[in-house]
């Protein structure tokens, strides 16, 4: 019988099959240890970036319901910072519009604080005070940041009973909270003003260095220049004349100036101007928190009585000033009778005796044709196109009816005019006017006047201009005396309605062209209500600059309350004037207004001139919305600013990184990272 041979593996064949196994089986547990390993990073690198994308949001969605300009940073300083306290505003129905109180201002609702909680592991931390307590100043909310920050939660400082705080998350993290610097560029293709906020500081009492600094140009820009009209450099938002801010306390690449603008809406029609000529170039502002300074005399309220706020380009340097009103025509024939002047027949007029109304505010029908009040006023004739003109005999007064047209002085009032310290004009040319002296008689712009002439006897010398009065149903404007036995004696009789000889009425004014008035004896400036934005503020002086001539007087009166419109405060009578810088007087509250006083010279000819007024007080320590209104042209620049050295926040930029150092399956440490910057801006305004 054949034996069957066996079927079973040789022992090689087994040893190169265990091999291969043994090899099989080594690959596989590798790449199971390796997918381990990578799936273990994987698990901390996911849950590193959902802490971080968490936390920005969080972030995000609270500052969102926030302001820059009431965020307070630790520690205090220039930064970067470690944590952040701002207020949430009032949100009730999650659509992201925010609830505001009866003065349309925000409702802030609770404070918020970012912050880091040191430990092993790290906490970001968020600490909530809800209610928000609104009465603390800035100061205490300095306090309040700080001392949670070393506390680790917000009970033990200001409304601490009110306080939560949450872990975000707890790793180990870096992070820095930087406000982006406050930049303008100033280029525009053609010379214009932008009105600009460049950011938020954290400002105490007193004075602050201001520094504007080059940083960049446009690449369009063939220049460097910067150019301010207003500054707002403190609490209660006041604008300031940048160029009344100088002289600069430092300056480099050029030196800044009071510079005139011929053109365009600058206030005061001038800006300070600094012709920088390189990136670097930069003049520091030396500013005073805070304090009221009237420049230009035009805020909004400001009433005048026989004054007016006038640009003057005959003082050095032209500015905005109050002076009284007048020097000027106060009363002009042309717009009385409502046509210009023409050409009676020659030698018509020869030796009339000539009354002409001029008609005052009083006078029901067709008055108030004086401007000014005055002191004193002079009269001025004109001439004929076709002849020569001369007057004698001439007196001014007042009529005897105001209501009415009345051709009638009142005797009490009649004064003699004279040319030259004579009865008699020179004579004059053809389509000449010629003024009489300075009269010592007051004119106010209530009442109605005459004034009575009488024309030249001779052919040559009797052509006044004439202007015909062409209102319809106007009161009587004028009436002649042509053919009395003494025609002397008829200009200077104060009533014509007895007398005798024929007059004749005339719808025409001869021969007056204008009465001009002095300044009137007294006038007064009620500035307008300023708004220190602080209930009970603590004044200092109110101080300003005039030019007071000689034989005049500028006084000041100041009042203060706590209504917006000054319902509460003293009527201005009750109060006492004064002649000399001084502390402000009388009560002190969040509402002021000044009123100036002004006298002219004896002769009328002369006004003190206001030029600028500033009253001071001792301004809280806040938080400042610092910008203006700025000149952008085609060879302006970019630039920067800081306050005592600090740069100005326009927005914050939060740099995160957190980290884990995790234990590997082979037994090695190794650092996973996530980090995430990015810039926020708060969207609503503290307002």
């Amino acid at each position: 019988m054949k034996r069957k041979r066996s079927q079973g593996f040789t022992l090689l064949e087994v040893i190169a099959s265990a091999s291969l196994l043994v090899m099989a089986m080594g690959m596989a547990i590798t790449g199971y240890i390796f997918t381990l390993k990578n799936v273990n990073e994987a698990d901390v690198q996911n849950d590193l970036d959902i802490d971080l994308q968490l936390a920005m949001e969080h972030l995000k969605r609270d500052l969102r319901l926030s302001s820059l300009d009431t965020i307070f940073y630790h520690p205090v300083g220039g930064g970067p910072y470690q944590a952040i306290s701002f207020p949430m505003a009032y949100d009730s129905t999650g659509d992201g519009i925010v609830e505001r109180d009866e003065e349309n201002k925000i409702i802030w609702d609770e404070t918020i604080i970012y912050h880091i909680r040191p430990g092993d592991p790290d906490k970001l931390v968020k600490t909530t005070f809800s209610p928000r307590d609104n009465t603390l100043t800035d100061a205490q909310r300095q306090e309040q940041l700080d001392k949670v920050v070393d506390s680790g939660s917000g009970s033990g400082t200001y409304n601490g009973s009110n306080a939560k705080s949450k872990i975000l998350f707890a790793n180990l993290l870096d992070w820095e909270i930087n406000p982006k610097a406050g930049r303008f560029d100033a280029y525009s293709s053609t010379v214009t003003r932008d009105r600009a906020n460049l950011g938020y500081m954290l400002l105490d009492p007193g004075e602050h260095k201001i520094t504007f600094t080059v940083v960049d140009k446009h690449s369009k820009s063939t220049g460097y220049n910067i150019g301010i009209d207003q500054l707002v450099v403190s609490g209660s938002a006041s604008p300031r004349e940048a160029e009344e801010q100088l002289p600069a306390t430092s300056q480099t690449g050029a030196s800044a100036i009071n510079q005139y603008v011929t053109e365009g809406s600058w206030k005061g029609n001038r800006q300070l101007y600094f012709p920088a000529s390189s990136i670097g170039s930069s003049f520091t502002l030396v500013m005073e928190n805070d304090r009221w300074e009237e420049t230009n005399f035009s805020g909004l309220g400001y009433q005048a009585k026989d004054a007016r706020v006038e640009f003057l380009d005959t003082i050095s340097p032209s500015d905005f000033v109050v002076q009284l009103d007048g020097m000027d025509y106060t009363w002009e024939a042309e717009k009385q009778a409502g046509s210009l002047p023409v050409s009676p027949p020659v030698g018509l007029m020869q030796n009339w005796v000539v009354r002409t109304l001029q008609k005052g505010a009083d006078l029901a029908d067709n008055g108030n044709w004086f401007a000014y009040n005055g002191r004193k006023c002079r009269l001025k004739f004109q001439s004929a196109e076709n002849g020569n003109f001369r007057v004698t005999n001439v007196f001014i007064g007042e009529s005897a009816a105001s209501e009415v047209a009345s051709m009638d002085f009142d005797p009490a009032t009649m004064t003699v005019v004279k040319f030259g310290g004579s009865i008699g004009s020179p004579t004059v040319g053809p389509g000449t006017s010629f003024f009489s002296d300075w009269i010592d008689f007051p004119i106010s712009k209530d009442k109605n006047y005459l004034v009575s002439y009488r024309i030249a006897n001779n052919a040559d010398k009797c052509q006044p201009a004439k202007w015909k009065d062409v209102w319809p149903n106007a009161a009587m404007t004028c009436q002649v005396i042509t053919d009395a036995p003494s025609l002397v004696e008829v200009a200077k009789d104060p009533t014509w309605g007895d007398r005798s000889e024929t007059r004749m009425d005339m719808d025409a004014i001869l021969g007056l062209a204008a009465i001009e008035a002095s300044f009137p004896s007294n006038g007064t400036y009620s500035s307008q209500i300023f708004d220190t934005h602080l209930d009970k503020p603590t004044y200092g002086d109110i101080t300003w600059n005039a030019d007071v001539p000689s034989d005049s007087t500028i006084a000041f009166k100041v009042r203060s309350g706590s209504q917006p419109d000054l319902s509460d405060a003293d009527d201005w009578e009750t109060i006492t004037a004064f002649t000399g810088s001084c502390r402000v007087p009388g009560r002190w509250e969040r509402y002021v207004q000044f009123q100036t006083l002004l006298q002219s010279s004896s002769d009328g000819l002369y006004s003190p001139i206001l030029r600028n007024v500033t009253i001071d007080w001792n301004g809280e320590t806040q938080l400042v919305n610092i910008g203006g209104i700025f000149t952008k042209g085609p060879d302006y620049g970019t630039f920067e600013i800081s306050v005592d050295g600090e740069p100005l926040r326009s927005a914050l930029i939060i740099d995160l990184e957190i980290y884990d150092d995790v234990t590997l399956l082979d037994g090695k440490r190794r650092r996973i990272t996530s980090s995430l910057k990015t810039e926020l801006t708060p969207r609503n305004s503290g307002m």
